[in-house]
């Protein structure tokens, strides 16, 4: 299993924290999502495409970038 973080501005609440991991819970090769502060640590095993989690970050109302992502 690997793991990445990836730093997110907007972040204010557990609700906020709750709705960033549900958001990318669910896709692809991602196998568990903590949301602590303001970074989520991204379990996952093979791939994972990073433009796809940033996009749908940025869809729910928070704001990320490719650049955000540290291993």
């Amino acid at each position: 299993m690997k793991k990445i973080s990836l730093k997110i501005n907007g972040i204010m609440c557990d609700k906020c924290r709750q709705t960033i991991k549900n958001a990318i819970s669910n896709l692809t090769n991602i196998k568990d999502v903590n949301v602590k502060e303001d970074t989520a640590i991204i379990e996952y095993e093979n791939d994972i495409n990073k433009e796809e989690i940033v996009n749908k970050i940025n869809d729910i109302g928070f704001e990320t970038s490719i650049e955000n992502f540290k291993s």
